[in-house]
């Protein structure tokens, strides 16, 4: 027999009021984070496209051995790990934005956290879709690339991020 959760659309639409007040009274904060974490999207896209041969070839080298390591080796993703992993990450991250956000002096740097994070993924998307392509056989990959969350902890974009040290 199967337990059914009860529905209570009276906390529901409280909660959505709630949610939809602070989001209202704060729009211009979310603007301009947003704004920041495209800048740094983009900062990530124009340091992959603009840089030189070689540093392409390392990079496409990387993605590629990493994939054939991964296909080769058949390794099994513990999910439960990494889903441990990414959780006690984003609970240090949040923690450091919630201790930076109380400070006048802290603030800056939720800016630079978010264009540090924004400039991972463009930098980690861009890098893979210049060395696979958008072929249909990468289309899987690169939804999942667009939809994971990319942040420079993680062992793969970590190593695409220390990249552009290289660069």
């Amino acid at each position: 027999m199967r337990s059914k959760l009860k529905y209570n659309s009276k906390y529901s639409n409280e909660l959505r009021k709630i949610l939809l007040k602070h989001i209202n009274a704060n729009a211009r904060d979310y603007l301009i984070l947003s704004i920041f974490f495209v800048i740094g999207v983009m900062a990530g896209v124009i340091l992959i496209n603009n840089s030189d041969a070689q540093s392409k070839a390392e990079i496409s080298g990387y993605i590629n051995s990493f994939i054939e390591t991964i296909n080769n080796e058949g390794y099994v993703i513990d999910k439960t790990k990494l889903i441990q992993v990414s959780i006690i990450e984003n609970i240090k991250l949040v923690a450091i934005i919630w201790f930076a956000g109380s400070t006048v002096i802290g603030i800056p740097l939720i800016y630079i956290i978010t264009s540090y994070k924004g400039f991972c993924m463009g930098y980690t998307i861009s890098a893979i879709i210049s060395s696979l392509g958008i072929g249909k056989r990468n289309v899987i990959f690169n939804f999942i690339s667009l939809s994971a969350e990319y942040n420079c902890n993680s062992n793969y974009s970590y190593a695409l991020c220390k990249c552009t040290q290289v660069v």
